[in-house]
């Protein structure tokens, strides 16, 4: 693996986060592929730039105004010289407090020219522990 594409993988990962907290739905967007696809953590499926942008939209003004999200490092695990499927943790906080919601994401990245962009991103939401008996 060139360790060089692991950090550019991690250096996008880091900028998507941080344009998602500033609640910027284009920026975000501008991470993924011309025709990506995303399956959102809640089930809601988007296919190509404008749709994922509009969702993102959705979600960073009206689902969860002001949520921020924490994302581990995560991992690379390169497919080809094009193609690394990065994993992580991550937790999305809600803006008035609350319980974190805690999840983990799964992205195919393809290699773009110097970046590397989101192909299929799949967030996930894990459902609340079930109470003791």
């Amino acid at each position: 693996m060139d360790s060089s594409d692991e950090e550019m993988i991690l250096r996008e990962t880091e900028a998507f986060a941080a344009a998602w907290n500033a609640g910027d739905a284009a920026a975000a967007a501008s991470f993924s592929a011309a025709d990506g696809v995303r399956v959102g953590a809640f089930g809601d499926e988007q296919h190509g730039r404008p749709e994922i942008e509009a969702a993102y939209d959705r979600l960073l003004h009206h689902t969860m105004p002001g949520a921020t999200v924490k994302q581990e490092r995560g991992s690379v695990r390169m497919l080809s010289p094009e193609l690394a499927v990065w994993r992580s943790r991550m937790e999305i906080l809600p803006s008035g407090g609350g319980p974190a919601l805690k999840g983990h994401v799964v992205q195919v990245m393809e290699k773009a020219g110097q970046r590397w962009l989101v192909l299929e991103a799949h967030p996930k939401i894990f459902p609340p522990a079930p109470e003791p008996r």
